[in-house]
């Protein structure tokens, strides 16, 4: 690969060892590290924050890997120790190595030696390792910023010593899979190999999970497996250290569940400005070495990475890769990095992967470069409402509008009886989060908006509760259900009331034009109506209303617990024919939101007419984090009498 037209560029020689099941890069150069130099294989990893290497500290029953090679520190003249303390160094789900830190002179391809710090491997162990076909790593992490504190960032100590321009800050990977031979070049680009389709992804800073800032990630709009899709909104990152696709567990999981479904289904991402479409011929790849040698498997893993789908060798051995950073010029001989984004473009030799090119064009030329200071953008505050359109299981849809901490819609069942339902509610905060779920607490009223046939559902009312979530799947709102039957309905139900959990996702275009709910209302009488305490020092302070087809009974009022302190709104329904309907019960489902414990309440159950009482269940929900959502609603029941 011949760089005869690139300015103040080395390039690394790479090879591509045996393809192992173990999730890491085959690919490496060989480098020599100490004086006189050994020659040693090292990944150049863009999914990783410092450089290690294998050394001859490592016991004789430790650190077995495919590659073989140990560096003999005590053979180098120019070797020191930076430090007098063994630490364990975590790859995450991947291992643990002990390390020691140090320095020394690597001699980069064409002759120069840069002085190092980097960190050796004292102690390893797992079979993952030892399918490793390098001896060490050297790190390429999205930016200076991020660097391990006792390692040295290769591309910004090149810049430093002038052996590279910083005007030129890119690296680019060029492996030719089929001839096992490749190249890393920092400090320039081969414009010949970014024509094309193409695909730029701006980095975007991975958060969810503290500590790996460093990767080279960015924004992933759709995972797909055949026409389903899988998950939305997520973080995609590109890793040449590593081969297979990785990272959310349960992403990964369902991903190998419906392979093995057969079919062959393509692997689709979606970004915002392109795609990428890898074929089952190449996510099913053949194990080369290792426990299993011979068998074509396909190359799925679970990493414990929440959020995120990481991918290496896999995508990038069929596309010229560049990463780009923007250099922050910080003093005369100091450079710091900053991430732009990956470039990706597809070989003209090879599988047409990118299936939808970017609008933005690259330019491989000089880049200038910034003087003073560059904030790098921290964790991303984004939101999401519970506004909009929503369908379950069942195929029930519900369409929301918030206004405030207020819910309101309307409900299009596809059980039991059919027809739209009026819907009210509340949720505390800002939106749901990736840290933060939020809490839904919404009421609904089975009886018809349209002109419906009437059945006996038309006197029920429901009380739902539960949270709205960010997942790898898209938004979700999870409710538990409370259905108050207070009539017979033939073949269906009996009276009573029943438990389920409904779990909602949202579809990008309503399905329906729904009604809005009727804008004037007036006053009935009720027996509903009026002042409720409970054994707890807990009120109710209700009015009833209808409109002028006195269809259904929509409740406003005020719910006051003891220690509380100023009462909350209420919203809700009952059916205001029951007494019509010969009916002992008439059905309640209320909400509130109380403000001073964060906490959402649907009330649902039944007043009964003989002896005016108020049983009702109490589903109450607060924000919570993810791990945590299976604490999120409690339930209890209260019982309230009349008062005067």
């Amino acid at each position: 690969m011949s760089n005869k037209h690139l300015d103040n560029c080395l390039v690394f020689p790479m090879r591509r060892g045996p393809y192992q099941n173990n999730g890491a890069s085959p690919w490496y150069c060989t480098l020599e590290l100490g004086t006189p130099g050994q020659p040693l294989k090292f990944a150049i990893d863009s999914g990783t924050n410092m450089n290690w290497i294998t050394s001859a500290l490592c016991p004789a029953d430790q650190c077995v890997h495919f590659a073989g090679s140990r560096f003999d520190f005590q053979a180098s003249s120019t070797f020191a120790f930076t430090d007098c303390l063994q630490r364990p160094y975590s790859f995450g789900p991947w291992g643990t190595m002990q390390v020691e830190s140090a320095s020394d002179v690597l001699t980069m391809p064409c002759g120069t030696p840069l002085e190092t710090q980097l960190l050796l491997a004292a102690a390893y162990d797992g079979e993952q390792f030892k399918q490793l076909d390098w001896d060490g790593g050297l790190g390429l992490p999205c930016s200076s910023a991020y660097v391990e504190g006792r390692s040295a960032f290769l591309l910004q100590a090149l810049m430093r010593e002038g052996q590279l321009s910083p005007d030129h800050p890119f690296v680019a990977f060029d492996w030719d899979n089929q001839a096992h031979t490749g190249s890393c070049q920092m400090g320039g680009v081969d414009p010949t190999k970014t024509q094309g389709a193409q695909l730029f992804l701006p980095w975007s800073v991975y958060s969810t999970l503290a500590g790996v800032e460093y990767i080279w990630s960015a924004d992933l709009k759709s995972y797909s497996v055949g026409s389903e899709l899988m998950a939305s909104n997520i973080k995609f990152a590109l890793d040449s250290g590593s081969s297979q696709l990785k990272g959310d567990d349960g992403l990964m999981r369902r991903t190998l569940a419906r392979i093995a479904q057969g079919g062959e289904p393509d692997i689709v991402l979606g970004f915002a400005d392109g795609e990428i479409t890898l074929g089952a011929d190449l996510y099913n790849c053949l194990i080369e070495e290792g426990p299993q040698k011979g068998e074509r498997l396909p190359q799925f893993a679970p990493l414990g990475l929440a959020d995120l789908v990481l991918v290496g060798s896999l995508v990038m051995e069929h596309c010229y890769t560049v990463y780009e950073y923007q250099v922050v010029k910080c003093s005369h001989e100091v450079y710091s990095l900053a991430p732009v984004g990956v470039w990706l473009f597809n070989r003209a030799d090879g599988p047409q992967i990118i299936t939808r090119s970017s609008s933005k064009r690259f330019t491989p030329g000089t880049h200038a470069i910034v003087n003073g200071k560059l904030a790098l953008p921290g964790p991303s505050n984004e939101t999401v409402s519970v506004a909009g359109t929503w369908k379950n299981d069942y195929g029930s849809v519900m369409n929301l509008e918030v206004s405030g901490q207020r819910i309101y819609g309307t409900y299009h069942s596809s059980t039991g009886s059919t027809g739209k339902y009026p819907v009210c509610g509340f949720s505390l905060g800002a939106g749901a989060s990736r840290e933060k779920n939020q809490p839904i607490a919404l009421a609904i009223n089975w009886h018809a908006l349209g002109a419906d046939s009437c059945d006996p559902s038309w006197n029920w009312t429901s009380g739902l509760s539960g949270q709205l979530s960010m997942t790898v799947a898209g938004d979700a709102l999870t409710l538990s259900h409370l259905l108050v039957a207070t009539s017979d309905f033939p073949e269906l139900a009996a009276p009573g009331t029943y438990v389920d959990k409904l779990v909602y996702r949202r579809i990008e275009k309503p399905l329906y034009v729904e009604p809005p709910l009727p804008s004037t209302l007036l006053p009935v009488e009720n027996a509903l109506a009026g002042n409720w305490v409970a054994g707890d020092g807990t009120s109710l302070v209700l009015s009833v209303h209808s409109h002028s087809k006195q269809r259904m009974g929509i409740v406003r009022g005020q719910l006051t617990c003891p220690n509380s302190g100023a009462g909350a709104e209420v919203s809700g329904f009952t059916d205001i024919n029951a007494v019509a309907s010969k009916l002992k019960r008439q059905s309640v489902s209320l909400t509130a939101a109380e403000t001073p414990d964060a906490t959402v309440r649907a009330l649902c159950g039944a007043l009964e007419l003989e002896g005016e009482t108020l049983e009702l269940l109490v589903l109450a929900s607060a924000s919570v984090a993810p791990a945590n959502a299976y604490l999120a609603t409690q339930i209890s029941s209260i019982r309230f009498t009349r008062t005067t």
